[in-house]
């Protein structure tokens, strides 16, 4: 059993903790500055050869529905904005950052697939709810984030956890905390704060399984909870569970929906996922 206080003790002792590409932090601090332009900002972004082929790519996908080519990466920055770049930059630079991680036990192609979809999906409750979250895709996408961590530096905990969950057919995050005491989600909050990530980032990736825990944006936890269990639902990927978590009734109350209302978005989204299936593709 391991407890918070060691971990991070553990984590702030790691030479090696991931960080950030500098185009994110460079991304980020221009996003923040109102007299940036358009062109400031792509020629950060077109440093990055990787991450400039993949926005391309991932801007030109069904997923954003634009009607003509986007060429470059100025003319994203212009039809996306600013804030919807930058989250866009994170969450393709994390992909990069740990395309060379070793999976051990753990799959890391079908985590990725996972995060994907939850990304996906919840982008799309989003604009169905027309909440205008712009954070929703790199939310979903870094939600389970710390089960990368715990892959890499505590991959004994991690291990019996998944037979915990494999052998009771759980929820990852119920059989975390009866073998560890100490979830993905606590070690993927504190991993977003070491990246600095928004405030809105790290409660979702911290709250995602729990968002009746009221903090300052319930909605996007919200969106996120519903986001990663309808990819599980769907069986795109794998994140560790084996049996699939049921809705809190606090997100019925909070993104004012029914059940009937979610069932409808699930069946449109599966179609959506289905027809977007070369993101999988090009950034896993």
């Amino acid at each position: 059993m391991i407890d918070m206080k060691n971990v991070v003790r553990k984590l702030e002792g790691v030479s090696d903790l991931p960080t950030l590409p500098t185009v994110y932090s460079k991304v980020a601090s221009l996003v923040n500055d109102s007299r940036t332009t358009a062109a400031q900002v792509a020629k950060v972004i077109e440093s990055d050869q990787a991450i400039t082929s993949k926005i391309l790519r991932l801007v030109n996908s069904s997923f954003f529905g634009f009607s003509r080519r986007i060429s470059s990466i100025h003319q994203a920055v212009i039809l996306l904005g600013f804030n919807t770049i930058r989250n866009t930059v994170l969450s393709v630079s994390v992909f990069k950052m740990f395309e060379s991680e070793r999976a051990n036990n753990f799959d890391l192609t079908g985590f990725w697939k996972h995060s994907i979809a939850s990304g996906l999906l919840t982008k799309s409750l989003d604009r169905y709810l027309d909440t205008g979250i712009e954070e929703a895709f790199a939310a979903g996408i870094l939600h389970d984030i710390g089960k990368v961590v715990m892959n890499k530096y505590f991959q004994d905990e991690l291990e019996a956890a998944l037979e915990k969950a494999r052998s009771e057919q759980l929820p990852i995050f119920d059989a975390e905390r009866l073998v560890n005491g100490v979830p993905h989600t606590e070690i993927g909050a504190f991993i977003a704060d070491h990246w600095n990530l928004p405030y809105g980032l790290v409660e979702a990736i911290a709250l995602h399984h729990t968002p009746s825990v009221l903090r300052s944006n319930p909605k996007l936890v919200c969106l996120v909870h519903v986001g990663n269990i309808f990819a599980r639902d769907m069986e795109i990927g794998f994140n560790g569970d084996f049996r699939v978590p049921e809705i809190d009734p606090f997100v019925y109350e909070e993104l004012e929906v029914t059940e009937d209302d979610l069932n409808g978005f699930y069946m449109r989204m599966k179609e959506e996922i289905e027809e977007n299936q070369e993101i999988f593709s090009f950034l896993i």
